[in-house]
């Protein structure tokens, strides 16, 4: 990773040349996921595709991209706290309100309906 511009070259690429910035962030990443173990590369490419689906949503605003981002990691990260909490068998009272806001049921419950549509 040595090889990453200092932050004035990265905002000359963001302003005079964005495919280069675009094609050394996916180098980057490429290089990330392809040095990790074998048995993650499927996941992180999965999040990977995940992370650039909310880019290119939010094309128009990178803002609400960097939000929707910020809100998954949030999300992941309430996610593993409550199964950490739930394996150790240790209250958190955190996870009511991530339960809440987001949806989420770490207790196993139903959150959602699932309808059947009929086939032709």
């Amino acid at each position: 990773m040595s090889d990453l511009p200092n932050f004035d070259e990265l905002l000359t690429l963001a302003q005079n040349d964005p495919e280069a910035l675009e094609a050394l962030r996916q180098k980057h990443v490429d290089l990330i996921i392809n040095n990790a173990d074998p048995s993650h590369q499927t996941r992180l490419r999965g999040l990977q595709f995940q992370i650039d689906a909310q880019r290119q949503i939010h094309t128009d605003s990178p803002m609400g991209s960097c939000m929707k981002i910020s809100k998954m990691m949030h999300e992941s990260f309430a996610e593993l706290r409550g199964w950490m909490n739930q394996v150790s068998g240790l209250n958190d009272p955190i996870r009511e309100v991530a339960e809440h806001n987001s949806g989420i049921d770490y207790k196993g419950g139903k959150v959602a309906d699932i309808l059947a549509f009929p086939s032709n």
